[in-house]
């Protein structure tokens, strides 16, 4: 074993490495903050104490917004609840079966009709309910529904990626209100507020959200408060695996709050008692976790009313618990997490509906019971697409339900009427206005045909006509109907059925719309004067005026008219008018939030034109260090230019903030002197960089810019091969010009790799004439078998892939098996063990050329210990795929699989073998090398060996793996690396990735074999685009796209049982982006591949084996930046175009975390870290003199 570690110059690889990262990354930040902006958050708040009304007084009627509907509110959030969970179809149940064996489209989706209860009570009492198609602004991810259902706002694109870890709330939202001080039905106290559910809301709310349970144990800080209390029992959310947790939380605790205490039974009469006792009896079985029920919430607090009790306190009792409460927020996951997990098509779903439905029934009857008016809003946030998956703005994705009941009267059939004809004319002035000419389909018309339905079955239903709303309309109906202010910043309208049949006094919808408009009007009129940017036109500002203006003459037209008969309110002519004056409110609200939706974007030139330039130098950049490591160290490239570049540094520092100042003070950017600094100063090292590595001399060879030497080179198959390289690289970056091309950029992408390898198998060909040497035709043939094998397994990567919406119906999605699945199937799981067996043995085949695979670490880690781990890891996702697919009969028994905590072991048992065995392994003793005696007759040293004089002049001692020692020690590094990414792919991503290592391995050798081939040393710009290639080949078809919905949630939780941030994150961006880690690794192979451990560069000038290392990484490092710039100029170009935010920016944000990782590991990782190491303990053992002769004769 080798311990001692030589000298080797890495200070110059680190400097450029570390920079290099850091204007990557500075120049994706600035970029970022001039294209994806967040809108300008107002601070204000809607008092209830002063109207909207810029004309108005505080003698309105009442001084208050809205009389209240109702007392009480129950809002229960089913997660992913489409709309077609929520319809209802006789002729379902009539034509189709659930057990059909027939084709998809003949069998009952396991997701419709499961919730019976809505449509009975909408067939009931038509006028206590109300079934919506309840439409989310996309991103349709959880943070930022709830923003937009809380606060009535947009959401901004950029915030998608804080779903997993949000901030709290700042800008006003009905929750808000309904803690503060004098909203409450006596004026003085909040509302008592009682949520339970998904624990994002606790982050958005923490203060709204905040528990009051414990201070109501201390009498004096209670009484020194008023304040409502508050229960709130938030559950971890993020488990996708567990279907259960969250649920189970909520319905185990709403019968404190919607049945009386067990203590009251005995003043209830027999009949009552028996069937408050049943009621509860069923709150019991919905919660399929018994345990659940022995948490302290559950202790004393069923038997008594005592203070001690889990759910109630001193100063709060049990029946005050039942009695007092106004609003209950109660969100369940279970169907989100049950689509995540095994998707829509899978019996789980109908579980978790028929369970929801249940929960409703008691729900219902509670609020029946009840002498307050209580609302029930029962709503998804969102979605889900055929896979169960969410975040985009597919159809599927973005129409969530909305079923309001009651038990009062709100929705007569009068109020319907006069409901429908204000959408009616409300429709109509929106598309004769210009602005909402170009409006979403949604806003123009408040009715949708439930197509989803007719689509699942082929057609052979016809789709049924609903009422459809903005999710975000939510917010202004809730609260003027418990009498709170509209939120400050709210964008949604009423929703008209809430308030027309409300006829006491001035109508009660046009009054709620006036109200509506108004808070909308002050808000835009606030937006623009707080910002000068604030991104709104000329046009759009002078057509809100005008339409709202508009409106409010009508109204004072109206008002004049009833002024002196209040009678007149009766008569049809002056309902009529109300009806009209009410649809100009409507119209422009809608038009306010269409416009909204369009020109939101606040695009900062200055920013967006400062990040191109720094990723553009940067990109240059990459390709010097490349050129110049040729004919230079990078000591002397580091010691060259770091005076020059931190004067070039600070220059630009001083420009950019000079520069800042001028675009601030002229309105033309909102630039900080911070985002100008960094501007400045990666501008200015880069472009001084760029300037002196290209225009800079060595001390062997003149100026690059002198292109003559170079151009006797260029006809040469080498030449030929690397411009090929360079013109795909080219062609993959213009791939983003267009929208078609870049959502098809999967095949794409093979079509690059197969005519990059073509172009190898005809630069194999060339070497195969009969003029060339018959070494060279040996190199060549190898060449060719390679090339050929590499064509193969890229035509075999292509079958599996997910579809993007846009590529349907000419895509046939193949990642989970069959087309519908969602899940992985277990035959693929089964086939993902034969990679347990294929890449150790392709690994030991690779190394048995250079005879490394004779070595103890081969033996011990490849041959036993990479497998054991791929063993484990391949019977994880076995057992993942059996538990998906036959847990029906065990999730209906309400029991857990027992092969839960068997994975979790398999898990950690896979990471722990490949770092704790191959990593330690490998970082003690890398090298591949074994030692055997013979004798002179045992003939001459191959090129994989070398052969050393012992003592003894009768034997000599052959070192095996001599010739590939380099190679084959960073290849071990490699695999362990590998196993780790393995265990994060689902079954087919396993295989697919299991093929890019062996095509990458492939890669190598082809090569290898074309420099001996042609004899020709530079071959680099072609080996590493093409695996550069082969990365993001490979990133399609272990089941990516490049859009939010393709992002494998699920494998977060692979080896743990509870939610941890950063690790799931980690494992999440492991398998996402484990292609490129896994193709950026292997880059230095391409130049420490049978390098032998005698090698004279590396003893002579180990500056210069340093610099080739590095020159192959900043290569590889360049295509990504090419892709990656190129992504963001084109989203730059296309800002305004009509598929931005759906095409153009997703593109671009998930080229910035391929591109970061790509050169963190190749440069810092993989070169800087690994190959580093290896090449110091190379140096060490390089020569091999006066090896003993052991006594026995044979083997050291």
């Amino acid at each position: 074993m080798v311990r001692a570690v030589a000298a080797l110059p890495v200070r110059g690889l680190w400097a450029l490495s570390t920079v290099l990262v850091l204007a990557s990354i500075a120049g994706f930040w600035l970029f970022s903050r001039g294209f994806l902006l967040t809108r300008m958050v107002l601070p204000q708040h809607s008092l209830s104490s002063a109207l909207p009304f810029t004309n108005g007084s505080a003698n309105e009627p009442a001084n208050e917004w809205y009389p209240a509907k109702f007392e009480r509110a129950i809002i229960l959030v089913v997660d992913a609840m489409r709309i077609d969970f929520a319809t209802w179809s006789d002729e379902l149940n009539t034509t189709f079966s659930a057990s059909s064996q027939s084709p998809l489209g003949h069998r009952l989706m396991p997701y419709h009709n499961r919730l019976p209860i809505i449509n009975a009570l909408n067939t009931e009492h038509p006028e206590k309910t109300m079934l919506y198609r309840f439409r989310a602004d996309p991103p349709t991810t959880t943070l930022q529904r709830l923003k937009g259902l809380t606060t009535g706002q947009l959401p901004t694109f950029i915030d998608a990626g804080s779903n997993f870890a949000g901030s709290a709330i700042d800008e006003d939202n009905w929750l808000q209100a309904l803690r503060r001080p004098s909203t409450g039905p006596n004026g003085k106290r909040p509302r008592n507020l009682v949520f339970l559910g998904d624990d994002t809301w606790s982050s958005l709310f923490p203060h709204e959200l905040s528990d009051t349970q414990a201070m109501e144990q201390n009498e004096t800080l209670w009484n020194e408060g008023s304040r409502g209390w508050a229960r709130v029992r938030p559950f971890p959310s993020l488990n996708v695996w567990d279907l259960d947790t969250v649920d189970d939380g909520v319905f185990s605790r709403l019968p404190f709050f919607l049945l009386p205490s067990e203590s009251s039974e005995k003043d209830m009469t027999p009949q009552a008692a028996t069937d408050v006792r049943s009621k509860r009896s069923k709150w019991r079985q919905l919660v399929r976790q018994q345990e659940m029920l022995a948490h302290p919430d559950f202790g004393v607090s069923s038997q008594s009313n005592s203070s001690n009790s889990g759910m109630a306190s001193a100063a709060v009792g049990l029946e005050q618990l039942h009695n007092d409460w106004d609003v209950i927020i109660a969100h369940g996951l279970g169907v989100d997490h049950c689509g995540h997990r095994y998707g829509p098509d899978h019996p789980a779903i109908s579980s978790k509906l028929a369970q929801t439905n249940q929960a409703i029934e008691l729900i219902v009857d509670a609020v029946d019971r009840s002498d307050k008016a209580t609302a029930l809003y029962v709503f998804g946030d969102h979605g889900m697409d055929p896979k169960g998956d969410h975040g985009g703005d597919s159809p599927r994705e973005v129409d969530a339900a909305l079923w309001i009941y009651s038990n009062k009267a709100w929705n007569t059939k009068e109020g319907k009427e006069r409901s429908s004809r204000v959408l009616e004319q409300a429709s109509a002035l929106v598309k004769n206005e210009a602005l909402g000419t170009a409006l979403d389909d949604d806003l123009k018309s408040g009715w949708w045909l439930n197509t989803h339905l007719s689509d699942d079955y082929r057609k052979l239903l016809e789709p049924s006509e609903l009422r459809s709303i903005p999710q975000i309309d939510l917010v202004s109906s809730l609260s003027l109907t418990l009498g709170l202010p509209i939120p400050f910043n709210n964008l949604g309208a009423v929703i008209p059925e809430m308030f027309a049949s409300d006829t006491d006094g001035e109508w009660g919808l046009l009054r709620a719309l006036r109200l509506n408009a108004a808070q909308t009007m002050r808000y835009l009129d606030t937006y623009v004067e707080s910002s000068r940017s604030h991104g709104f036109s000329d046009d759009a500002l002078s057509a809100w005026k005008l339409m709202y203006q508009r409106a409010e003459t009508s109204y004072q037209e109206l008002m004049a008219l009833v002024a002196n008969n209040p009678k007149a309110r009766q008569q049809s002519h002056v309902m009529l008018v109300e009806e009209r004056v009410a649809a100009e409110y409507y119209a422009f609200m809608r038009v306010v939030l269409g416009t909204l939706r369009q020109m939101w974007a606040q695009f900062d030139p200055a920013l967006i034109i400062a990040g191109l330039v720094v990723l553009v130098l940067t990109t240059v950049a990459l390709v010097a260090v490349y050129v110049r490591s040729r004919h230079m160290s990078l000591e002397t490239m580091v010691a060259r230019m770091w005076k020059q570049c931190v004067t070039g540094g600070f220059i630009g520092v001083v420009i950019g903030r000079a520069l800042s100042i001028v675009l601030v003070s002229q309105s033309i950017s909102h630039i900080s002197l911070l985002e100008a600094s960094a501007a400045g100063l990666a501008i200015g090292i880069m472009a001084t960089s760029c300037t002196l590595l290209f225009f800079a001399t060595s001390d062997d060879e003149p100026s690059i810019s002198r292109v003559g030497s170079l151009c006797a080179r260029l006809c040469s198959p080498a030449a030929l091969l690397n411009i090929i390289a360079c013109v795909m690289a080219i062609m993959h970056g213009l791939a983003f010009t267009s929208n078609s091309f870049t959502f098809n950029e999967d095949g794409i992408v093979l079509h690059l790799a197969q005519t990059l390898t073509l172009a190898l198998v005809g630069t194999a060909l060339y070497s195969l004439m009969p003029s060339s040497p018959s070494k060279q035709r040996a190199a060549g043939l190898r060449v060719l078998l390679c090339a050929s094998l590499l064509l193969v397994l890229n035509r075999v990567a292509s079958y599996s892939t997910v579809c993007r919406e846009e590529q349907l119906p000419g895509c046939t999605p193949t990642f989970y098996g069959l087309p519908s699945a969602s899940i992985s199937g277990v035959p693929l799981a089964v086939a993902n063990l034969a990679m347990v067996w294929l890449v150790p043995f392709v690994v030991l085949r690779v190394l048995k050329r250079s005879q490394s695979h004779r070595a103890m670490i081969a033996k011990l880690w490849i041959s036993i210990g990479m497998r054991i781990s791929m063993g484990m890891s391949a019977v994880y996702w076995l057992l993942d795929s059996i538990d998906g697919h036959y847990s029906s009969s065990v999730m209906a028994s309400g029991a857990k699989s027992d092969w839960s905590d068997l994975r979790i072991v398999l898990a950690r048992m896979a990471v722990g073998i490949a770092l704790g065995g191959g990593f330690a392994a490998w970082y003690s003793s890398p090298f591949c090398l074994d030692v055997v005696v013979s004798t002179p007759s045992a003939g001459p040293a191959t090129r994989s060996s070398v052969k050393v004089q012992t003592s003894s002049p009768q034997h000599t001692a052959v070192v095996l793996g001599y010739g590939n020692a380099f190679g084959a020690a960073y290849l071990v590094f490699v695999t362990v690396m590998f196993c780790v990414l393995y265990l994060v792919q689902q079954p087919m991503g396993g295989i697919m990735i299991s093929l890019l290592f062996i095509k990458l391995l492939l890669c190598i050798e082809t090569f290898d074999s074309l420099r001996d081939a042609l004899a020709a040393t530079s071959l680099l710009p072609a080996q590493t685009f093409l695996m550069a290639i082969l990365a993001y080949l490979d990133y399609f078809s272990t089941g990516h796209q490049f859009t939010l919905v393709s992002i494998q949630w699920s494998t977060a939780f692979i080896g743990i049982r509870e939610m941890q941030l950063v690790i799931c994150g980690a494992i999440v961006a492991l398998n996402t982006l484990g292609s490129f880690i896994l193709a950026s690794a292997c880059v230095p192979l391409a130049v420490l591949w049978n390098e032998s451990l005698g090698s004279r560069v590396l003893k002579l000038a180990p500056e210069s084996f340093v610099a080739r290392v590095a020159g192959a990484a900043t290569l590889y490092a360049g295509y990504h930046a090419v892709v990656a710039t190129s992504s963001a100029v084109n989203a730059a170009v296309f800002r305004r175009h009509l598929m931005v935010w759906k095409i153009f920016a997703p593109r671009f944000m998930f080229a910035v975390p391929v591109f970061l990782v790509s050169i963190t590991v190749v440069l810092l990782l993989a070169t800087g870290f690994a190959a580093m190491r290896v090449l110091r303990l190379g140096i060490n053992v390089g020569n091999a003199r006066g090896l003993p002769v052991p006594r026995d004769g044979s083997r050291i």
